[in-house]
């Protein structure tokens, strides 16, 4: 049951720009005294801004609002216990839609488990907050780093092929205690999903179809996963798990997306190398979908390892190519076409 001040809060949220002696006057929330007492509460918390317009003076919802705000020991911390506290403490999460307070719950369970196993860190850091309709949340930690974790435990080139071998999922460091899908599913059902190491960072944002790994300007010690999504989101866990899965009734993580221009080493894709690259671990999926936004030229050598040669290894695995330029489709098609060791 919402208190008084809960009542004006959401008031505000559906009509903003109202005065103490409007609420007042049009809810039934108390008088005009009684009324600007709450609002003053909510100024406190930050939930709540006023504007004097004139002689009068009006409120609105304020455009960012913390939910939560924490350092951890993480030695010994269980994720679930932290979420239950937060969402307990916080009304506002209590209001949230059902699907997004269900992959709120998701995602900051996910990642803050992962900075407790894997980042061998006993510091962390989490936030949570609202901001201009969006629901957002950071976990940090001050360990070994994501990149440079499973750069080393799978013995890679650098920290950048260890971000690309993150969006494929099922990748872990720590294959007795996790299935490696934690990372995968929290990008894929994000608006927006910032995973940020040391001296690179992995953005996938899912509302522009936008994947980029840049360079940071700054060292960050550790690592920081930064998760938004819309706060009235009409996304469910169900359907994300449906749309990765080749059979919907066992909803298990069998099929992936992979950017293509993620892996880019070059305006063009020519060598069987980069194409191997790309690749690697593919092979525990059912269906592979290459999406190939932003590549303009595909070499043959290319096209060929991937819609042919492993195409005869793995002839169980689907293959799938999407958002293809013309020469790109052609090589696709050519790739595909080529009869040479079918049988």
């Amino acid at each position: 049951m919402k208190t008084y001040k809960e009542k004006i809060y959401h008031i505000l949220k559906e009509k903003p720009g109202l005065s103490a002696q409007q609420i007042s006057e049009k809810y039934a929330v108390g008088d005009r005294s009684y009324v600007s007492k709450l609002l003053s509460s909510l100024i406190d918390e930050n939930r709540v801004r006023q504007e004097r317009h004139g002689r009068e003076v009006i409120y609105f919802v304020s455009d960012c609002v913390v939910l939560a705000e924490e350092n951890l020991n993480l030695v010994g911390l269980h994720e679930d216990e932290i979420w239950t506290k937060i969402r307990q403490s916080t009304s506002e999460l209590q209001h949230l839609s059902e699907n997004a307070e269900n992959i709120l719950y998701f995602a900051f369970t996910e990642m803050l488990n992962n900075a407790i196993d894997h980042s061998r860190s006993g510091v962390g850091y989490i936030k949570i907050w609202l901001e201009k309709g969006n629901i957002k949340f950071i976990v940090r930690d001050k360990g070994v780093g994501v990149f440079n974790n499973v750069m080393v435990s799978r013995h890679l080139d650098n920290e950048i092929d260890a971000a690309t071998e993150l969006i494929k999922g099922k990748l872990t460091t720590q294959p007795g205690w996790h299935s490696g899908e934690g990372i995968f599913w929290t990008s894929k059902v994000a608006d927006r999903f910032s995973l940020k190491s040391y001296d690179y960072q992995l953005i996938l944002d899912n509302v522009i179809k936008d994947y980029t790994i840049t360079k940071n300007k700054a060292s960050l010690i550790g690592t920081e996963v930064e998760f938004t999504i819309a706060a009235d989101t009409t996304k469910s866990l169900q359907q994300l798990f449906r749309e990765y899965s080749f059979d919907h009734s066992k909803l298990t993580l069998d099929t992936t997306v992979i950017p293509i221009r993620l892996f880019e080493s070059g305006d063009i894709w020519i060598s069987r190398s980069q194409a191997k690259k790309v690749l690697a671990g593919l092979d525990k999926y059912k269906k592979i979908i290459f999406d190939f936004a932003g590549i303009k030229v595909i070499g043959q050598a290319f096209a060929d390892e991937i819609f042919r040669v492993f195409n005869i290894h793995h002839p169980e695995i689907e293959l799938e190519a999407i958002n293809m330029s013309e020469s790109v489709a052609l090589m696709v098609a050519r790739a595909k076409n080529d009869p040479t060791g079918r049988h």
